[in-house]
């Protein structure tokens, strides 16, 4: 949250925290989840002068019961409040998909923050440490939950409108047959666009935690596994100019093998032309790469290649590299998804070469660029 300051003859004044806070339509209903004592009582009076409405619970029990009404806006939920106490976010989002969950401890825990946000909690807070912070993430947390809310609710009138116009089909069936499609087209594309949003945000949340180069390019590659499926990958750093190294790899396919000599390799090949190529790159025979000197055959014979630049300032910062058998190629689903992927990987790269990187100028300032995949080469 920013903080304004303003000089008035000589004393600063603190900045209004309530001014300063995402505008909620109304006053929310905030569950606490958490034992009685000092800390949640302090969290209580913040969201009560916050001027939403509170309730506090003891017990992950008691909490589910409270859900069951349906009219909570958002969940504070004590992460170090029992053994499966995260498990109450998949919970509650699962029968309320716009409900919010902010996870809060009262010490830093890298692997709980990362826990809480897999499984859907839209923050996570060290409580009562950063309670100045509580009313603005609360306000934006609830803003969110309500936007969804109403995205659902609007797709659920589409439904009952194409319901309608379905059984009078008999009358007017041509009419209402193009509507329909229609209706079905928009509500798939909204679908399509909400699922990219929240996996754009889950993905930017993880790697946001990450201050290191190769925690971070390891757990981008472990991320994208996640969602193209089992696959081998590399990613070649840039380490000057024209000058690219490997950063993280995976190795699923052939972990009885060395094949570090055959990725070195991959990216003399291949980092030089990519490194000015903005589009993705799809190579669906690979043979050619099989046939080059220092590399291993097997790694790329009757294999697809997807190699992509992650681009800041128009300087190529990284360059990532997957291949598997074209028994399970890649599609052009894939295509999209990695395209919204590289732009946050690249945006968080650039952030950590900034930090350790201050006195050097050639790195660049952040800038965006969108692209689909690129000529498919034989």
């Amino acid at each position: 949250m920013e903080r304004n300051n303003e000089m008035n003859t000589g004393a600063s004044q603190q900045p209004d925290h309530k001014s300063m806070m995402p505008k909620v339509e109304g006053p929310a209903t905030v569950l606490v989840v958490g034992s009685p004592d000092a800390s949640t009582d302090s969290i209580l009076q913040c969201v009560r002068e916050a001027g939403h409405r509170c309730t506090c619970v003891p017990t992950l029990d008691g909490a589910r019961k409270a859900l069951q009404s349906g009219d909570t806006d958002l969940v504070l939920l004590d992460a170090c409040l029992d053994t499966g106490a995260l498990s109450l976010i998949t919970e509650s989002r699962t029968s309320c998909p716009w409900l919010r969950v902010i996870a809060w401890s009262h010490e830093a825990d890298s692997d709980a923050t990362i826990e809480a946000i897999r499984l859907g909690a839209s923050d996570y807070l060290l409580l009562p440490a950063a309670l100045d912070e509580l009313p603005g993430r609360i306000g934006k947390a609830i803003s969110q939950g309500r936007s969804h809310r109403r995205r659902e609710q609007k797709l659920q009138r589409l439904m009952e409108a194409c319901n309608t116009l379905r059984a009078s089909k008999d009358e007017m069936s041509e009419q209402v047959d193009v509507l329909c499609s229609d209706l079905a087209s928009a509500y798939r594309n909204i679908k399509d666009q909400m699922s990219t949003v929240e996996m754009t945000t889950e993905f930017r949340t993880l790697i946001s935690q990450e201050l290191d180069v190769e925690d971070m390019l390891r757990t981008t590659l472990e991320y994208i596994l996640k969602k193209v499926g089992p696959t081998n990958g590399v990613v070649h750093l840039r380490e000057a100019e024209g000058e690219y190294g490997i950063g993280a790899f995976v190795n699923y396919e052939w972990q009885d093998r060395n094949i570090m000599p055959s990725l070195e390799k991959l990216g003399e090949l291949l980092c030089g032309p990519m490194q000015s190529e903005d589009s993705l790159m799809k190579f669906e025979d690979a043979e050619s790469f099989a046939r080059q000197d220092g590399v291993d055959a097997a790694l790329f014979e009757d294999s697809e290649i997807v190699s992509f630049t992650c681009n800041r300032n128009g300087t190529c910062l990284a360059i990532v590299t997957l291949f598997r058998s074209s028994s399970t190629p890649f599609t052009d689903e894939m295509a999209g998804m990695l395209d919204a992927l590289r732009d946050i990987l690249a945006e968080q790269l650039g952030r950590i070469l900034r930090v350790y990187k201050r006195s050097t100028s050639e790195w660049p300032v952040e800038s965006e660029d969108e692209s689909d995949w690129g000529d498919l080469a034989a």
